[in-house]
């Protein structure tokens, strides 16, 4: 399992607000307050998803580069993912094009790495120390054409889309990373919280382009890391206008006084 790239940059690089969360660590050495900043402390769990591997019914599984995902595949951390890509070009403009995994750690043609060639002429979504980064490995997707091209190598779509994470359970804190965000002159890209499942308009909003690159890249093979800690929502939303890619999602998602959610073995913590 990587390390999120969250443990050195975000906090630095992204908006960050206040929390009761956070401010438990603070609390009074007490014994009355040092239980309750304990007991606040286990409303909230990590979970951490990096697309290399799955939990499903609490059994983790090998996710291989190539692999459509679609959607349950962290459903015992208590997360869905969906996606909804409208090309104009299509007939069909509703039309969902699936999300896929692509293996980033490869190289141009022309580099003199010992690694595979990246697929799909994709050379912006590679990762590693050529580009100011560690390997990211497998990066979430929406591939460049429908159902039938998944027997064709993985290929992000140039015209971008939206991907959504719901939660099961309030989150309140998230680390998340995107990779290659250089399509600016198709438009702005957006991150979107809402409180709840059904709401229509955002709680708050960020800007992709306001998210600084950890790289110090503008544009291919950038990765910006963005962490928020506010108040607790149930949804999110990326949404981006070109090429692109996730290269991991950690939360703090709430469970229920004394541990009666299960949702199978709590991940490497996300940092904070």
């Amino acid at each position: 399992m990587r390390i999120p790239l969250v443990l050195l940059h975000a906090v630095i690089l992204a908006p960050i607000l206040s929390t009761g969360y956070s401010s438990a660590a603070h609390a009074d050495s007490t014994d009355n307050d040092a239980h309750q900043s304990a007991s606040e402390q286990d409303l909230f769990q990590p979970y951490f998803i990096d697309f290399e591997t799955a939990l499903i019914d609490g059994i983790e599984v090998t996710l291989e580069a190539g692999a459509e995902i679609v959607g349950d595949e962290w459903a015992d951390y208590g997360v869905q993912i969906t996606v909804d890509s409208t090309r104009s070009h299509r007939k069909d403009r509703n039309r969902s094009l699936p999300m896929r995994l692509y293996d980033s750690d490869c190289r141009r043609p022309n580099e003199d790495l010992p690694l595979p060639i990246c697929t799909g002429g994709d050379f912006d979504l590679a990762t590693g120390e050529q580009y100011g980064t560690a390997p990211q490995g497998n990066v979430l997707i929406i591939q460049e054409r429908g159902k039938e091209a998944l027997n064709q190598a993985p290929d992000d779509d140039a015209r971008g889309g939206k991907i959504t994470f719901t939660f099961k359970e309030a989150v309140q804190t998230i680390s998340l990373g995107f990779l290659d965000f250089d399509d600016q002159d198709r438009g702005e890209g957006f991150i979107r919280f809402y409180e709840e499942e059904d709401d229509n308009n955002a709680a708050f909003t960020f800007k992709l382009s306001e998210v600084t690159a950890i790289n110090g890249l503008q544009g291919d093979n950038s990765i910006r890391v963005f962490q928020e800690m506010g108040e607790a929502f149930t949804k999110l939303e990326v949404e981006y206008p070109g090429s692109g890619a996730i290269t991991h999602l950690c939360f703090d998602a709430e469970v229920a006084p004394g541990g009666s959610e299960n949702w199978g073995d709590v991940p490497e913590a996300c940092g904070w």
